[in-house]
């Protein structure tokens, strides 16, 4: 198997962490992008620069910074000629809480990041894509498909890129560029601890979701040593950018796939009912 030039969004943390190495063992050349580019990258990935020399290079990447992404396609063209077999976006975090209580900018800013950050950068590697019949990743999450309270914006922003990555899919198959999207359930990764904003609103005590929220935090920051195991989604990105033929979407996680399957059985109502019962019991213990 030939070796692929793969760009990896969100590469410093979660499963962008894991999939650099598993990229690099199976012969990939990694654009690993993060904020700090190559300074951050040494930090990172010492042993991986030091083992894979050349494999393994980095760009400064801001989400929320369209004007960068240019810089990114101008790198790939003087240091790969061009070329770009896989984009994985995967970078991206969670705005939770009441929307009631999240404020114009902290909205914007989940959007900025989680949807229109992808949907530009996407737009701007396109050309090199095309050249080599490559492959777009989309890295969703189950919110994308099933919505729990206090989950709103975060889910809102996982189903505008669903809704992107499928029309995208549609569009790309006649010159044989691949979409896919990869929606995890729940794992162990430091999206609690490094990837998570709370709803601005809800720090102040007069607040009506004050004291809900301070238990959700808690139970939310708890939850992120549960889940699974992460290395199985990083390994799931690795084998999608190396099948000759990917599916448009992928479930992993026990959680995901029981969600999912309740989601297509049972009506809207009873769902309804279960996902606010069971919000209650686990996450504010009510």
């Amino acid at each position: 198997m030939r070796g692929k030039t793969i760009l990896l969004t969100g590469a410093s943390s979660g499963f962008g962490r894991l999939a650099v190495p598993m990229m690099l063992d199976e012969g990939h050349t990694v654009i690993a992008a993060m904020r700090g580019g190559e300074a951050r990258l040494r930090e990172i990935f010492a042993d991986e620069v030091a083992h894979h020399g050349g494999r393994l290079v980095s760009v400064d990447l801001h989400m929320e910074r369209s004007a960068s992404f240019a810089d990114v396609a101008r790198k790939i063209d003087e240091h790969f000629g061009g070329r770009l077999d896989v984009l994985v976006n995967n970078a991206g975090y969670g705005l939770l809480g009441p929307l009631e209580d999240q404020t114009e900018a902290q909205i914007r800013h989940q959007f900025e990041v989680n949807v229109f950050g992808p949907v530009l950068l996407t737009k701007a590697l396109l050309p090199a894509l095309r050249r080599t019949r490559g492959r777009v990743l989309f890295v969703g999450s189950i919110a994308g498909s099933i919505v729990s309270p206090f989950y709103g914006s975060y889910a809102a922003s996982k189903h505008a890129i669903e809704a992107y990555a499928e029309s995208l899919r549609h569009e790309l198959t006649p010159v044989g560029v691949q979409v896919a999207l990869v929606s995890p359930g729940s794992f162990k990764t430091e999206f609690a601890a490094r990837s998570l904003v709370l709803s601005e609103g809800s720090k102040d005590p007069s607040s009506r979701y004050h004291d809900e929220m301070r238990t959700f935090e808690r139970s939310i920051r708890s939850y992120g040593g549960r889940g699974g195991d992460p290395s199985r989604v990083a390994r799931l990105i690795t084998d999608l950018c190396e099948r000759a033929r990917i599916p448009l979407r992928t479930l992993i996680g026990p959680d995901a796939k029981a969600m999912s399957a309740l989601k297509r059985t049972l009506p809207d109502r009873v769902r309804f009912a279960a996902m606010n019962v069971g919000f209650r019991k686990i996450m504010l213990g009510t």
